[in-house]
């Protein structure tokens, strides 16, 4: 695509003519990237107000990093102290030593591909910084001179788009980014809070809610079909303790797995975890919240449809624990799991153990089984 087409859908997604991932993919392909994104942080809390991303990333990658990885990722404190005239290279600060032994790196940015980032800070606006991160993939060459010149003209194009888009902020304050990010899944999935009042729902969940079985929606809050499928949701959001002081909040579990009934004796499940602003950057709004993802199991009978989001929700497993646990169940070893994801061996074999213990097997045979049973691990 020509440079002059790339620039105008900058500009056309920041006045809202063109989805961001489309104008962000383009940028990605222009410069050979991975996938770039664009993020506004407020400065008084560091909560996003805007967030979107373009290029090879799954929704999944981004719904991951905001509930668990961002606490964890050095490249965000070198990124912010970085002058606004400078770019931020993560290889100059962090070495191959250190992303050897990184959590944040090993468990989730290699095995998703990527590996290099180059940053900087397009506006510093009143109360909020805009920010655009251009990654690269792991065996790739991270950003260099050769492409300084094109950086920076994506730069200016980017820091102008960026101005007129101050104006709207408020169009991505509270559960816009919610907004966004949930209606990428295709699994029904609803914010609530601690009384179970419906704050968003995704295109999904709202078909499901019409249906009203297993759950549907009664004057703005969320219900069961069944009397036991009601108590299992009222207790299952009341021990997350959503409205607790942070020292309580601490100690409540962040989440809980629950079957639901149907009418037609179907096995339905619901995910329901914490979502707090302190730990998930804001990406789900101001408040405490309760993320319920809920799944047919219907749809799950065979283990080429395992999905490594509803294996981490019903197990208990951490993101990259999914993904290795998917990939076991389809019949590979911990070396060629390794190769594919760029992670270090040992780190997949201490991944696959920890799988082993939380589903309760000793045998990599009986993993399969377990797994296609979906057992709820409370």
């Amino acid at each position: 695509m020509h440079h002059d087409a790339v620039y105008s859908g900058i500009y056309a997604a920041a006045s809202g003519r063109l989805d961001w991932q489309v104008a962000l993919k383009n940028v990605a392909e222009l410069l050979g990237l991975l996938f770039v994104q664009v993020l506004g942080i407020d400065k008084h809390n560091g909560q996003l107000v805007f967030s979107s991303h373009g290029g090879h990333v799954s929704a999944q990658a981004a719904l991951d990093y905001f509930r668990h990885y961002n606490s964890i990722d050095p490249r965000v404190a070198l990124a912010m102290s970085t002058p606004t005239d400078e770019w931020m290279h993560c290889h100059h600060h962090l070495d191959d030593v250190y992303v050897a032994q990184s959590e944040f790196y090993q468990d989730f940015l290699i095995p998703l591909g990527g590996r290099y980032v180059a940053s900087t800070r397009l506006l510093d606006e009143n109360s909020v910084q805009f920010y655009v991160a251009f990654s690269r993939g792991f065996g790739s060459e991270p950003l260099g001179q050769t492409e300084f010149g094109l950086m920076h003209q994506l730069k200016h194009h980017f820091t102008e788009a960026f101005r007129n888009l101050v104006h709207l902020r408020e169009t991505y304050a509270e559960l816009g980014m919610a907004r966004e990010l949930l209606g990428q899944f295709a699994f029904p999935m609803l914010l609530v809070d601690e009384m179970g009042a419906i704050w968003h729902r995704n295109a999904m969940a709202r078909q499901l809610l019409l249906l009203g079985d297993p759950v549907g929606e009664r004057q703005g809050y969320l219900t069961c079909g069944s009397a036991i499928g009601q108590k299992a949701l009222a207790d299952a959001l009341h021990s997350l303790q959503l409205d607790a002081a942070t020292a309580s909040a601490a100690a409540a579990p962040r989440r809980k797995a629950i079957a639901l009934p149907t009418t037609d004796g179907r096995r339905f499940l619901a995910f329901v975890s914490a979502v707090r602003p302190d730990t998930a950057m804001g990406a789900f709004g101001r408040a405490p919240r309760a993320l319920v993802i809920l799944h047919d199991t219907r749809h799950y009978s065979t283990r080429t449809q395992f999905d490594p989001l509803i294996l981490g929700e019903c197990f208990g497993l951490t993101p990259a624990e999914a993904r290795v646990a998917m990939q076991v169940a389809a019949g590979a070893n911990p070396k060629q799991i390794a190769l594919r994801s760029g992670a270090a061996v040992a780190t997949v074999r201490t991944q696959l153990q920890c799988v082993m213990a939380k589903t309760e097997v000793e045998r990599q045979t009986d993993l399969v089984r377990v797994l296609m049973a979906l057992p709820i691990r409370r």
